[in-house]
Parts: structure tokens; sequence; C-alpha cells
């Protein structure tokens, strides 16, 4: 009975496989993968293993094995059918297909929760002290050959607008927010008065970004120190941040999406600080003198602009914060005028600030990626709408340039086109397009899911191709800007090119650079949270979950890979966490 059942997981197995990749069913390829499913299979149910499950281990597998398949089919469906028109067909094959997923994504989930436990990463008592700082000054001998080449920035049609409101030539607003607009002015103004230059005004900022990423690589070493994770770990997450050449270019790219990034990570591994030092009374409650500038300043801080940099942070610290004040129950004299400080602080500057400056927000639109994206795809498909559905549509936006601009990945041409003739009436109507929008999904189910997929699956799917770190110099712009690289040549261009290809050539490295990937890895270290006991796991990862999503909710460009880079910079957390024992 064993044997049939693995000879029927083999092949439910490959015929998912099979369906994914193409493969032809003829491809001697197909026996050879077969063979290594049946192994595998057998050594699985093997006693010396199952004896080792727990129940944990496997409704843990079940629930994200359901999980992972599901989204599978979400993003790959038109592969697995590959142009099939019957709907028998259809279901048989999403079916099979599904079964065969999930028995890969079960089982290898099943031995990654067992073997867990085995990897002990967190035995060294006795830390380098100067590790940190090797850190932050590997961070920035590595990255500075990218703000040679891309001197004085990288800055983008983001970027420019920020720079038109500090020069005053735009209006302020918080658009891109203007916390950030205010902390490059403030370092432009330095740089620029101390010299006259306004490139190097520009490079004053760049540094002050590049300093303070590397003193968050350098603040995240610290922390797994104080968790009592091996040097040698240590050493591989210093290079992780100093080589991995996403980190080098992004350093120097002026968007408010790199900071974001260093104030969640940081945010994480502060409080990640707080877990650690979990008093069990009353008297351990207070923190001592260097633990306001090592961790209750850098909590403050990090919290502080992780709400006020995106507003996706905003809602992400919102979700996060019940757990927070749960799992730090023991020490709430602390923890809640902490919180309450910060909510302060934050809201003051959201409210009152805003409102006595008169700072303009973003407008209604910029919050319906998904929504007027699924509406034009049905515009696009030219799918059938009743005459009532098509007057009110024609209040929003003009239909039939809407079918000609529509792009399935970015929804900016769409609410462009709704600012430039319908944006009042929006603004006016909201409660008309919501019901405008859920009547034409009802009648086109399909083509809103369509939508959707296409929209958000590069943030919770990994095999979703996208560019990164493209962006170079200063884009063409009207106040004289331009790029002046230090460090020039057909070579430097030639070996750039080739670090942000590599990805793409080397098996297993390319994970490291998706975001889906990233999002998969977090919910695996989730899972190793929960099965070996380590709940501090799971709190730590909760703003990172919270912050995808939102990006799922309301991203307005599918798979901009600047959205997720705080999954990215803080990964060593997320991985280590899970197997952090406090001493």
């Amino acid at each position: 009975m064993n044997l049939i059942s693995c000879l029927l997981k083999s092949f439910l197995s490959l015929f998912a496989i099979m369906r994914l990749t193409g493969m032809n069913t003829a491809n001697p390829f197909s026996i050879i993968l077969f063979l290594i499913f049946f192994y595998l299979y057998i050594r699985l149910s093997e006693p010396s293993i199952q004896t080792t499950v727990t129940s944990r281990d496997m409704w843990l597998s079940f629930l994200v094995a359901t999980l992972f398949s599901s989204l599978t089919l979400a993003a790959d469906y038109t592969k697995l059918l590959q142009g099939l028109t019957s709907t028998l067909f259809c279901l048989c094959i999403l079916f099979l297909s599904f079964s065969g997923l999930f028995l890969l994504y079960y089982h290898a989930i099943r031995l990654l929760l067992i073997k867990s436990k085995l990897f002990i990463p967190d035995d060294s008592l006795y830390p380098v002290i100067w590790l940190p700082f090797v850190a932050f000054f590997v961070c920035l001998i590595a990255w500075f050959p990218y703000f040679l080449h891309e001197y004085p920035a990288i800055m983008t049609p983001d970027s420019l607008n920020q720079y038109a409101q500090v020069i005053g030539a735009y209006e302020l607003t918080n658009h891109h927010p203007v916390i950030h607009t205010m902390i490059i002015g403030f370092f432009y103004h330095m740089g620029l008065n101390l010299t006259g230059n306004v490139h190097f005004g520009l490079a004053s900022y760049t540094i002050i970004q590049m300093l303070f990423m590397a003193w968050v690589a350098s603040y995240v070493i610290k922390t797994l120190q104080l968790a009592h994770i091996k040097t040698s770990i240590c050493a591989v997450v210093i290079c992780f941040y100093a080589f991995i050449p996403y980190h080098g270019i992004y350093a120097v790219t002026m968007w408010k999406d790199i900071p974001f990034a260093g104030c969640m990570t940081l945010f994480a591994a502060s409080l990640l600080r707080f877990q650690l030092r979990n008093p069990s009374n009353n008297d351990s409650v207070k923190l001592k003198l260097s633990e306001c500038f090592t961790l209750l300043v850098p909590y403050i801080f990090a919290g502080f602009m992780l709400c006020l940099l995106r507003t996706n942070g905003w809602y992400a610290f919102l979700l996060s914060l019940p757990f927070i004040l749960y799992w730090n129950r023991n020490q709430l004299k602390l923890i809640i005028p902490v919180h309450l400080i910060l909510l302060t602080l934050v809201l003051f500057v959201k409210y009152p600030c805003m409102n006595i400056y008169e700072i303009k927000q973003a407008d209604f639109v910029e919050s319906l990626s998904i929504p007027v994206q699924q509406i034009a795809k049905v515009l696009a498909n030219r799918e059938p709408l009743t005459e009532d559905q098509l007057l009110k549509l024609e209040h929003f936006m003009d239909i039939e340039q809407a079918r000609l601009v529509y792009q399935p990945d970015v929804s900016d041409n769409i609410k462009n086109l709704i600012r430039s003739t319908g944006n009042e009436y929006l603004e006016s109507h909201k409660g008309e397009f919501f019901s405008l929008w859920l009547s034409i999904g009802l009648d086109h189910p399909k083509a809103y899911f369509d939508a959707y997929i296409s929209q958000t699956n590069g943030f919770w799917y990994p095999d979703v191709s996208y560019e990164v770190g493209l962006a170079d110099g200063i884009y063409p712009n009207e106040w004289g800007l331009n790029w002046q690289p230090i460090l020039r040549g057909s070579i430097v261009i030639k070996m750039r090119e080739l670090l942000f290809k590599l990805h793409d050539l080397i098996p297993l490295y390319g994970f490291l650079w998706s975001i889906g990937g990233m999002f998969w890895t977090i919910l695996l270290s989730q899972c190793i949270s929960i099965r070996n006991e380590r709940p501090v796991g799971f709190l730590i990862a909760i703003p990172a979950i919270a912050l995808v999503l939102t990006l799922c909710i309301a991203t307005p460009v599918a798979t901009e890979f600047r959205y997720a880079y705080s999954l990215f910079f803080g990964l060593p957390l997320y991985l280590l966490v899970p197997f952090v024992r406090k001493k």
C-alpha cells in the first residue's frame, strides 16, 4: 500500500511540474524526475522520519502548502491550462496540478520543520565586540564605488519631483512624504551653503543616507550578538549587506523607500532587543541609561519614521501594535508610555502640522490602483457593460482612452486619466464609484481576477521576472541637474551590468532577488518560530507581512522592488530570529 501511495504521489508531483514548465510528456527527463520523486517519497515514509513528525508539523505544513499551492495556481494557471478551453478538462488539470503541488510543498515544508530544530546558530557567548564597527565600515567601503559612479545620486522622476519641492519650484505636498522631502532639503541646503555647488548639496544627502543604512546594518549585527548568534553567521550577514549589489545601488538612490527599509529593519531589531531583555519582575522594567540610547531612542525614531515615510508603513505599524503590546505584557509599564509617545508624535505631525502648514495630501484616486485597474481590464477586453454602467463610468474616465492606455502592471495611466477627466466627480461620489466597481465585478469576475493577479503577483509569488537596479544617474530635467560620475569608463559600466544580471544566471542566488521569494521565506520562518515555540520570531516579522498585505491591497505598480526593499534589508533578522533562545 505504501508503494502504491508513493507511486501516485510521484505521478501527481511530476504532472504538476511538467504542466508548470511546459515539459513534453515524452521528455526523457520526466522519467528521471519521476524516479527522484519516488525515491524521496519512499525515504520520507520511513519510520525514522515519521516518528519525528508532530501534529504541529502536520497542520503547519498543511496550511502553508495549501497557501503556496493556491498562489502558484493563481499566478500560473494559464501555463497549467496551456490553451485548453473545455471547462471539464480545465477543472481536471487544475485539480491534478493542485494535488501535485500540494504534495511537493507539504513534504518539503514538513521536512524543513523537522530539520529546523537541528540548526542551532546561537551559542556564541563571547561575541567579538568590534564586529558591528566592522559591519559599518565594510558596508561603506563596499558601497563607495556605487557612490563614485552615480555621483551625486540616482534621481528618477520621483526624486526630481521632491527636488523641485525643495527648491520651491513645486508646491510642497505629501504625495511623496513631506518629512523625506524636508530631510533631503536640510542636507541639500547644508551642502549647498558649504560649497555653493548644487550637485554637492545633493551628494550631501546621499552620504547621510549611506551612513544611516550602514549604521542600521551594524545595529542588526549588534542585535544578533545580543541574541548570541555565532560570529561566523554574523560575518555572513555583513557580507550580505556589503556585497549584494542592490544594497549598494539603493544606498545611493534618492527614494523614500530606502530610508523606509532602514527604519523598518531598525524597528524590527530594536523590537527584538525588547524581547531579549524580557524582564520577569517589575524592578527590571526600568531602563538602564545605556538602553535609553541603544534601545529606546532607536525604537521611537524607527517607529516614527516608519509611520511617516510611507502610508502603508503607518498601517503596518497599526496592525502590529496589538501583537507588540501583547508580547510585552510583562513590561507594560515601559512599553505603553513608549508607544503613547510614539503615537502622539506621529499623530501630531500627520494632522495638526499638516493642517497648519496646509500640506496637500495624496488624492483619493491614488489609493484606488486595484479597483481602477480591474475596471480598465474589463474595458480593455471590450467585455459588455450595461448602458447604466457605461453612463456612470463616463463620469469617472474617458472609456475609449482607458482602453488604449491600460497597462496590466501599472495603474498610473488610468489614475492620471481619472485625474484629468473625473477627479472632482470621484471625490464627491466615492460611494457611487464603489457601487459601480462592485456591479461590474459581479458581471466580469474573471477579468477582475486577471487584473488583480497582473497588478500584484510579484509581491506574493516568487517566479515573476522584473529588473532591479537599472536606474542610472540623474534623469533629464529642467533644473540643470546632470549626472557627474567620478568613477566612469566602459569597464565600470560592464561590471555594473554583470552584477545586476548574475541573479538571472545563477540558481538559488536569484531567490535573493525575488520579492515573492522573500515573502515566502518570511512565512516559512514564521512556521519555524511556531513549530519550535519561538514566539519572538512571529512578532518580529508581523510588520513585514503587514507591509506585503498593504501592497496587495493598493500597489500602484506590480513587482516594484523598492516597494518591498525592507523585506530584503531585514532578511537576516527574519531568518535568524526563529532560532533565538533567550539566555
